[in-house]
């Protein structure tokens, strides 16, 4: 009997799905290290057709059994099984619960990279979570953290390395800890900003870098704050003068921020970085409260802070309001543990 060679058989396990894959590692000691190693989980999250299994995940905090339950795959064909028309989501059907994570009081969904979401409670305790492969890890806590604190998550792609960012107010200056995966240390970066920071729960990554809308004392508008994952260090950016909106969202690679003066405009930064390519553009049913992403070819998803969440269908003209936190992940083996745990 042949035997194809191990490259051969790799080539074929990449375009395979992430719920194949968890099958396939128990197919022999070889397969099972090959599909684990890192490099093959980089391999598959970098292929076209990984990228365009965007999926919805969903949060229902019950506050009875003080635990969350996470989890909804979402395509075109099963829109309409979220939620049951009337805000109740009533129809929706969790399948994994994270409440082995410990998480108390209400979970906050910060956003997703490479698969891996972060969530944090309001006591101030992280998770990274991949729902694809119901691996997740609980983070040692900051010692430094402010009482009050806003966090980002994101990926350094020089250093390989997915960070925890965490923002606050001390003493009139803008103070950032950086919780390294790889390091599995938090550490308090020595360059300060001195713009007020406008934080939410969730925060805006584009380009390596997470934005906030701030307010500078020396400046009459809002300005765009960009922490840069890899070099750590704050840029700052203007934002249309006549416009006051402390709102930021990404749609098709672009910062958008909603229109002041009109909820049917936003502004979108057509070239990353250039103040001068802010545009006004139409935005039906975009306001101040909610953030747009794509789902699909078909849906548009809003969050606002709240926990609710609208499905929108740009052809049939139908929209769905889900009183969940969520957000949209694609699937992957990237693991949410440092690499001496591999």
């Amino acid at each position: 009997m042949a035997y194809l060679p191990l490259e051969i058989i790799e080539n074929i396990l990449l375009r395979l799905p992430v719920k194949s894959l968890l099958y396939c590692k128990c197919v022999c000691k070889a397969w099972y290290a090959m599909i684990s190693h890192p490099q093959f989980a980089k391999a598959h999250l970098q292929l076209p057709q990984t990228q365009a299994k965007t999926r919805l995940c969903i949060i229902h905090f019950e506050e009875e059994k003080h635990d969350a339950s996470l989890v909804v795959r979402v395509s075109t064909k099963d829109w309409e099984s979220i939620g049951d028309g009337n805000g109740n989501g009533g129809l929706l059907d969790f399948d994994y619960s994270l409440s082995d994570a410990n998480l108390k009081q209400y979970i906050h969904l910060l956003n997703s990279c490479d698969g891996l979401l972060c969530l944090v409670d309001t006591l101030g305790k992280i998770v990274l979570w991949n729902p694809s492969t119901r691996q997740y890890n609980s983070l040692p806590p900051n010692a430094n953290a402010p009482k009050y604190i806003w966090y980002g998550f994101g990926y350094d792609s020089s250093a390989d390395d997915y960070k925890i960012v965490g923002v606050s107010r001390l003493r009139r200056e803008t103070v950032v800890d950086v919780f390294s995966l790889k390091s599995y240390k938090w550490r308090r970066i020595e360059k300060k900003h001195h713009t007020e920071v406008i934080c939410s729960w969730r925060n805006t990554v584009l380009h390596g870098a997470m934005h906030w809308i701030a307010y500078d004392p020396n400046v009459p508008y809002p300005t765009v704050v960009a922490f840069d994952f890899e070099k750590e260090e704050f840029r700052q950016m203007t934002t249309p003068r006549d416009e006051s909106s402390y709102i930021l969202t990404v749609i098709g690679g672009c910062l958008c921020t909603p229109s002041g003066r009109d909820s049917n405009k936003m502004w979108v930064m057509k070239e990353y970085g250039v103040e001068a390519s802010w545009t006004r553009m139409d935005s039906p049913y975009l306001n101040e409260n909610f953030k747009c992403q794509p789902l699909n070819n078909q849906l548009k998803l809003w969050v606002n802070e709240e926990p609710l969440v609208v499905l929108f269908d740009v052809l049939d003209n139908r929209h769905r309001y889900i009183n969940y936190t969520a957000d949209l992940y694609v699937e992957s083996l990237v693991r949410p543990y440092p690499s001496q745990n591999e």
